[in-house]
């Protein structure tokens, strides 16, 4: 083994930290009462924080506080104050964050604090170090989606690399999550989530979002020789119990180099498992086999087992992060669209492409045509190319790299000049383009804004969790929902598969069914992934005054099961102010 990572343990109440103590991680992570993404475990009030930080600094071992959720406007004063507490009263060894304005934030105020990037900012290439560099953070937080080769070239960056090896997945891209914000008002972005992907719902697979549990046990030796920093548990929810157990094999394996025997899977599997675990993000074997749940018997055999770890040898000195200079990103307006020339509708395809006919008659009531990246180059589309912007793709894996960049220099070569852009590794992708940023970057305050200007957008799409009530004034175009069914999750594995079979077709289609009986799409794209959207479409075209005078100056309107008549009639009533005569919902 290269060398030895870091073990990192949950400690979602004060018992939990001292059995993830005794059990030999040499890091923890825990949350306050408030700005964390398990809000519901039980956390530390100030007075715990303050004993929890003695506790770790008298056992050498290091204490990360999350604050990863997303920031209102409203907020920043208070987990402002909360930051300087922490500051001067936790000593945290390290934050993670997610909220990009909060980021700009901490390090403008806080400079000596360490930040790690949250797992919820959709990490998924080496191609994000730099940016993250650029803005202070010491380490990242990988995406579970990762396979093993960009795990390893991530860390090939010199940022600090952490992975999750052990634990809970969501079936949705982490940070990506809206089903349960838009079906139960608990937003997974705020801590609140209510796992609507551990439900029944009408398919062959009566569970087809429930993943199994993670365990990367018996890869401990080739992701140290890929040069990780952190292992990862997951189990902010779990008792200590589970916490002592699991930390205490996985220090045990780091300890002796080599990876998990099948005694000591066994082992995991009884204090607690979903029919079994999955590796099959990390060995790139994403099937139907990663599916499973908390059947009766799991339960019986972690009944039976005693939890009781041996008491580890105490920690070395654990290392200071050396923090990077804060570099506010400056934008460069000559490769930028003015928000004057970008007005009115955005037409957005990412079901059917639109026919030749409907581009004809409703092309130019359109400030941009936003077409998926594999299909904008299709033969009727190209009469129309100064207003198609190439929707990239969610996540680009290392494999998919160059086919990509081949995509998008036939885009470039068809004379489309505009992207429609997710994540910060894409503005390396289309360089030379106009870009424009996606929902998925969860702007839902001023500050993220701020921080997004400076990287050039032309426009900036506004969360469907925020209200779009934003003060003009932005450098980019402001874009809101105006019409459509919202995303809700983003899933590197094929749902499609598990509701009635995927046929591997360019681009499939299936109907999740609830147990209300609710219906929601679910469309594959690039490498067969998958998007399930709302049930209902949100309409907000009647409050166009309004949210122009918030700032707004683009609606999109997003179109997925509609056919032509449909999309016609929903483009003739953004016209023209009319009133819906189908069910809707305003989220």
């Amino acid at each position: 083994m290269r060398n030895r990572p870091l073990l990192l343990a949950p400690a979602g109440s004060f018992a939990a930290l001292k059995a993830a103590i005794d059990a030999g991680a040499d890091e923890v992570y825990l949350g306050g009462s408030e700005f964390n993404a398990r809000i519901n475990a039980s956390n530390f009030d100030n007075d715990a924080l303050v004993k929890a930080g003695r506790l770790c600094r008298s056992a050498n071992v290091a204490m990360h506080i999350t604050l990863n959720t997303l920031i209102y406007d409203k907020e920043f004063k208070s987990v402002l104050e909360y930051v300087d507490f922490l500051a001067n009263d936790v000593r945290p060894d390290a934050l993670i964050v997610q909220d990009l304005g909060l980021i700009g934030e901490i390090r403008r105020n806080f400079p000596s604090l360490a930040l790690h990037a949250s797992t919820q900012m959709r990490i998924h290439s080496y191609l994000d170090a730099e940016y993250l560099k650029s803005i202070g953070f010491t380490r990242a937080v990988l995406a579970r989606e990762l396979p093993k080769a960009d795990i390893k070239k991530f860390a090939e960056s010199g940022l600090e690399t952490e992975i999750f090896v052990h634990g809970a997945i969501c079936i949705s891209e982490s940070g990506s999550c809206l089903m349960s914000s838009v079906i139960g008002n608990r937003s997974g972005n705020r801590g609140e989530c209510a796992q609507p992907c551990r439900l029944p719902y009408k398919a062959e697979n009566r569970y087809p979002l429930s993943v199994k549990d993670m365990c990367l046990a018996s890869h401990i030796t080739e992701i140290a020789d890929c040069g990780v920093k952190s292992l990862k548990i997951e189990g902010r929810m779990k008792a200590p119990d589970y916490v002592g157990a699991v930390v205490s094999v996985y220090r045990k394996l780091l300890d002796e180099g080599r990876n998990a025997s099948g005694e000591e899977l066994k082992y995991l599997a009884g204090v607690f498992s979903r029919s079994g675990f999955t590796d099959g993000y990390f060995t790139s074997r994403i099937n139907r086999d990663m599916f499973g749940i908390r059947r009766e018997s799991d339960k019986r055999l972690s009944a039976s087992l005693p939890f009781k770890p041996k008491k580890a040898e105490p920690r070395s000195k654990k290392e200071t992060a050396v923090i990077p200079p804060f570099t506010m990103p400056e934008r460069e307006n000559e490769k930028t669209l003015s928000p004057a020339l970008q007005k009115g509708f955005v037409l957005r395809f990412e079901g059917k492409l639109p026919s030749a006919d409907l581009l004809a008659k409703y092309a130019c009531c359109a400030a941009r045509i936003d077409i998926p990246l594999a299909d904008c180059c299709n033969e009727p589309l190209l009469p129309y190319a100064n207003k198609i912007s190439a929707i990239m793709p969610r996540s680009v894996f290392l494999n998919e790299i160059e086919s990509v960049k081949e995509q998008i220099a036939r885009a470039k070569q068809a004379g489309i000049k505009n992207a429609t852009v997710s994540s910060l590794n894409h503005l390396t992708l289309c360089e030379g383009m106009y870009l424009h940023g996606d929902y998925a970057f969860n702007v839902v305050n001023r500050k993220t804004l701020e921080m997004l200007e400076g990287y050039s957008l032309s426009s900036v799409m506004l969360s469907p969790e925020s209200d779009g009530k934003f003060v003009r004034g932005s450098k980019c175009a402001l874009e809101y929902l105006g019409y459509g069914r919202i995303p809700l999750m983003y899933t590197r594995t094929c749902v499609i598969a598990n509701i009635n079979g995927c046929k591997k077709r360019d681009k499939c289609y299936s109907t999740l069914v609830d147990r209300t009986g609710a219906e929601f799409p679910v469309i594959s794209g690039h490498s067969h992934t998958n998007t399930i959207y709302n049930s209902l479409p949100t309409y907000r075209l009647d409050k166009k005054s309004e949210l122009k005078k918030c700032g707004v100056g683009l609606l999109t309107l997003i179109f997925t099961t509609e056919n032509e008549k449909r999309i016609c009639e929903i483009i003739e009533l953004a016209l023209s102010n009319g009133k819906p005569n189908f069910e809707y919902t305003r989220r």
